[in-house]
Parts: structure tokens; sequence; C-alpha cells
């Protein structure tokens, strides 16, 4: 069994590192075995190390444990089966490095967020995260939700997908209260994106 090491701790006199993304144990190319499924308690470690890592580079919202546990059904994740990562003793099951993960958050009866996407950088440009975004809005169309949304840097991947920019003051009330909980509020560099589905 392969394991691979967490990252080390680091000191209160060394710098951060820039990206702190757990390195796996990448096979070439092709030969990759990608599971996409609903998040398990059990992920919540590394969905925080991948959002985070993200997050320390100032590309999306850092998000803690505490959010992620209150929140857990609201996260698919995708992992590859072919980096098994550890086992845990008591079930001996193998668990498998999470490379991408993103969150469907519904905030009213018509309306959900997509939040907290985020692909692993060494599998990026494999439509990881179109096929996320397809499975979140397959299972919003089951809730019965109309419209979903997102605030991101990434504005030319949504449109890919169909969304359209939308002004924020055109966002439902709902949304604004989201807004004023986030540490970017008064300095949002991100853009409003739409889908009616």
């Amino acid at each position: 069994m392969e394991y691979i090491e967490p990252p080390p701790v680091s000191k209160l006199d060394e710098e951060e590192p820039k990206e702190n993304i757990r390195k796996g144990l990448i096979k070439e190319e092709g030969q990759h075995k990608i599971v996409i499924q609903k998040a398990q308690i059990r992920d919540v470690e590394e969905i925080l190390e991948l959002v985070n890592g993200f997050a320390a580079l100032n590309l999306m919202l850092p998000r803690g444990p505490q959010y992620l546990y209150e929140n857990i059904r609201d996260f698919v994740i995708a992992s590859d089966r072919n980096v098994p990562v550890y086992s845990l003793t008591e079930t001996r099951e193998v668990l498998h490095l999470i490379v991408a993960c993103g969150s469907l958050h519904v905030l009213w009866e018509d309306i959900a967020e997509i939040r907290a996407l985020a692909i692993h950088p060494d599998y990026q440009q494999m439509g990881l995260g179109s096929k996320l975004v397809e499975v979140m809005q397959e299972e919003a169309e089951q809730l019965g939700i109309r419209r979903l949304f997102t605030f991101t840097m990434t504005e030319d991947f949504f449109k890919t997908l169909g969304f359209r920019r939308q002004n924020r003051e055109e966002l439902p009330p709902k949304v604004w209260g989201e807004c004023s909980r986030c540490p970017k509020y008064f300095n949002c560099d991100e853009v409003g994106m739409v889908l009616d589905l």
C-alpha cells in the first residue's frame, strides 16, 4: 500500500508555503480512475486541504472544519482510485486522493449556489470541473431548484457551461445575506454568474 505523508506543519518563524495542496503519487496520463460521489465526514480533512490550498493563493474563499462538517451534505468529490492515500485502522478501508470538490448550497426555494469548486493542479484540464458542475446541476433539478448562481474569478469557465454574468444588484436579496458574511465584502474581486435551469 502506498502512503502519502501529510504536509509538514510550518513553524512560526517560517514563511507560509505559497501552495499547500497535497501532491499525490500521480500516475502517467490515462492511468487515472476518477470516481465522483457525495462527500462523507471522512473526506473533510482532504477537502479542507484542497480548498484552503487555493484560498492561500487568493483564488477562492477559505473554509474551516466547522463549515465543512455543517455542510458536508452539500459537497461532491472526485477521487482518483489509482492513488491510495491511507487506510483507516478500524475499518481497513483504503481511501483515495481527493482531486476535486464542489458544493451545491441551497439558499431559497428557487436558487442554489455552487461553492468551493476546486480541482487539484495535477488534475486540471481533464474536464473534472465541468463534470462536478453537471452533477450538482442534476441534483439541483431533482430538488426543484430553478436557478444556480456562483461568485467566481473564472468567468470564462462558467460561461462555457451556460452561466451568464449578472450584476450584483440583480441577484436575489438572499444572496446578499451570504455576501455580508464574506471577508471580501468590501473589496470583492469575484463575478456573479447565473444559470437558469
